[in-house]
């Protein structure tokens, strides 16, 4: 929103419908890549869409304002909102029966430290090398994601 609004100088009214299509292009995808993970895997939908989510920031720094900015916003929706809920039920499915709020909770920790000094980081950036170097950060941390992400063996407990 900060680089539409300030940096694009676009109105508020803009910054809405670029922010709408974020949401609705998630709320499109989520029961799609929902049941698609079910059948075929939370490890293939989420490496795909992280790395999908690495490329998709990349194409912010290049893509030119108005429509094209508009596709790389939607198609950056679709991957966004899903990979939430699918790394959730990732870990249900692996954690044992009657401790999945616990795990859920245990697994949230040490990324917390990261959640909570990436806001700082992205303001570092930003100040030393301008608004688009927010995007690249996050295009790494996607990346970077789906990189921890191949190794891990995703098995099912009942």
């Amino acid at each position: 929103p900060i680089y539409i609004k300030e940096t694009l100088d676009y109105s508020a009214f803009a910054l809405g419908i670029y922010l709408a299509l974020l949401y609705v292009m998630g709320i499109v995808s989520q029961p799609v890549m929902g049941v698609l993970s079910d059948r075929i895997g939370r490890k293939a939908i989420l490496v795909p869409s992280f790395v999908s989510m690495g490329l998709l920031y990349m194409a912010i720094v290049v893509a030119s304002a108005g429509v094209s900015l508009g596709l790389v916003i939607g198609a950056l929706g679709m991957f966004f909102y899903p990979i939430v809920n699918i790394t959730q039920t990732a870990i249900m499915d692996v954690a044992p029966e009657r401790v999945q709020a616990s795990t859920m909770g245990a697994m949230t920790l040490p990324g917390q430290p990261f959640v909570l000094l990436s806001p700082v980081l992205a303001g570092y950036l930003v100040t030393e090398f301008g608004i688009l170097s927010a995007f690249w950060y996050a295009a790494v941390a996607a990346m970077l994601a789906a990189a921890l992400l191949v190794p891990i063996q995703f098995r099912r407990t009942i």
